[in-house]
């Protein structure tokens, strides 16, 4: 069983996710800004460019990132599905929001809106992790003490037949 310092540098690997989902969900909303401040005005291409590039580029960083995680290694293909689906969804549901608390209360309003749901959503699902790891720890030191005691109640059914012997 791993120690509590093993846990924590595992957890701390898995969280990079949070930061580079977050950098581009903040690049896409900052797209978003800077068409709206009129930074972007009637440059054609390059608004156009940039107008699609800022909606794909958190799905396109999910999908990378989870994909290299295979790649090297670190994740089978199963919980790669999962955790892309799972990511992908908050990013959607964090853009959703952040586009109605831009129409409301502007560009800046939105992208904040928008990176404020991305960390809700992170928080809740780490609350939630931290108890499923919490009960399966608790399930395993209930295992440990049952198996521990069946051991002490061989061991004490042999000493007296081992005293016996001397006697």
């Amino acid at each position: 069983m791993a120690d509590f310092q093993e846990l924590v540098t595992t957890y701390k690997k898995r969280s990079k996710d949070r930061l580079v989902d977050t950098v581009a969900l903040g690049l896409s909303c900052a797209e978003s800004v800077t068409e709206d401040a009129g930074l972007l005005a009637d440059t054609g291409v390059l608004k156009d460019v940039l107008s699609t590039a800022g909606g794909v580029l958190p799905f396109a960083v999910i999908a990378v990132t989870e994909e290299m995680k295979v790649i090297l290694g670190r994740k089978d293909q199963k919980t790669m599905f999962k955790d892309t689906a799972y990511r992908m969804a908050k990013s959607g549901a964090a853009l959703t929001v952040g586009a109605a608390a831009a129409a409301v209360a502007g560009p800046l309003g939105g992208m904040g809106a928008a990176l404020g749901t991305r960390a809700f959503l992170d928080g809740y699902k780490s609350r939630g992790l931290t108890a499923v790891r919490l009960k399966n720890r608790t399930e395993r030191l209930r295992s440990l003490r049952r198996l521990n005691e069946k051991r002490l109640e061989l061991r004490d059914r042999l000493v007296p037949a081992e005293e016996a012997l001397y006697e």
